[in-house]
């Protein structure tokens, strides 16, 4: 979560978390050079939390004081690494914690027998394994795809869900279309979707409307730009694009898209629905109705520097 990172991070992430931090009329970003978009950020931090001119070890201080915050994480005085590393550890858990109840979804939706074929696990595993902020906790998310879950846990778990209509919606439309992906829905699929409607309190005719929804705007997607990854269609289909463009007034998918798959076997649709399953989660933190736009801001920077080699 080290701020000097900055310096590793590709152009396009400086260059969207540049627009979002300082005005570009009179000298526009892109035509700076890296070095500047770096600095840019630095300062355009800086004015976040001091009006005076802050070292970069004095802005981390700060910067890592609000990430505690928003995190939940106490701070650690005296260590700034063992900081960091906490930081890192909270913020794979806040990812986790999204994308929990999509996984076991689509336990209950791919997977009911709750198995997988080896080379399916080696999928899960090569994805996970790739983001940083998720490698601690790889036996865990496996555990979660792999294990049978019963009826009444995941009730349990989507109780949270359950209360803002409008995640459990994205939810239930990103299930279906995850289900699309391989071009066909089975029976078990369908009456798994229809179970999980249950679960999620919607009414048949609900249930029909997200389902007819979902499948109409993906394959429109993968109609008119078929350019677009498998992976950002699903995700746009699902409804939480537009979603978190309505209550944060921007579009984190510029940069959360792009990924960092670049060693992906193939064109495995088992792979791209899981780096959709990353983007779902990543920006369904970006979109928690208590953050501020500063603190979106900040947490988009935590999410990219942790991906950050």
């Amino acid at each position: 979560m080290r701020l000097r990172k900055i310096e590793r991070m590709p152009r396009q992430e400086l260059l969207f978390i540049a627009r979002m931090l300082a005005p570009s009329e009179v000298f526009p970003h892109e035509s700076r050079t890296t070095s500047d978009l770096q600095e840019t950020i630095l300062a355009a931090l800086g004015t976040m939390f001091s009006s005076e001119p802050l070292f970069l070890e004095e802005l981390e201080t700060f910067f890592f004081h609000r990430l505690s915050r928003l995190l939940g994480v106490p701070p650690v005085t005296g260590d700034v690494s063992a900081w960091s590393d906490e930081l890192d550890a909270a913020l794979g858990r806040r990812v986790l914690s999204e994308i929990q109840p999509v996984l076991q979804v689509l336990n209950l939706m791919g997977w009911a027998d709750g198995t997988l074929q080896p080379e399916e696990l080696q999928v899960y595993d090569a994805v996970f394994s790739s983001l940083r902020v998720l490698r601690p906790f790889r036996k865990e998310i496996i555990a979660i795809c792999t294990q049978s879950i019963p009826r009444a846990t995941l009730m349990a778990d989507l109780q949270a869900v359950t209360r803002h209509e409008n995640r459990a919606e994205q939810i239930l439309g990103f299930a279906w279309v995850v289900a699309l992906i391989d071009e066909e829905t089975h029976e078990l699929e369908i009456s798994t979707f229809n179970e999980l409607a249950e679960m999620l309190g919607f009414s048949p005719e609900k249930r029909e409307e997200i389902a007819r929804r979902a499948t109409l705007e993906f394959r429109r997607l993968r109609r008119s730009e078929p350019a677009m990854p498998i992976s950002e269609a699903a995700l746009r289909a699902s409804g939480v694009d537009s979603f978190v463009q309505r209550v944060a007034g921007l579009s984190f998918l510029p940069v959360l898209s792009r990924g960092r798959f670049q060693q992906a076997p193939g064109d495995s649709s088992t792979w791209q629905a899981m780096h959709s399953l990353t983007l779902f989660s990543k920006v369904c933190i970006l979109s928690a109705p208590e953050f501020s736009l500063d603190d979106r801001i900040i947490l988009l920077l935590a999410l990219l520097l942790a991906e950050t080699d």
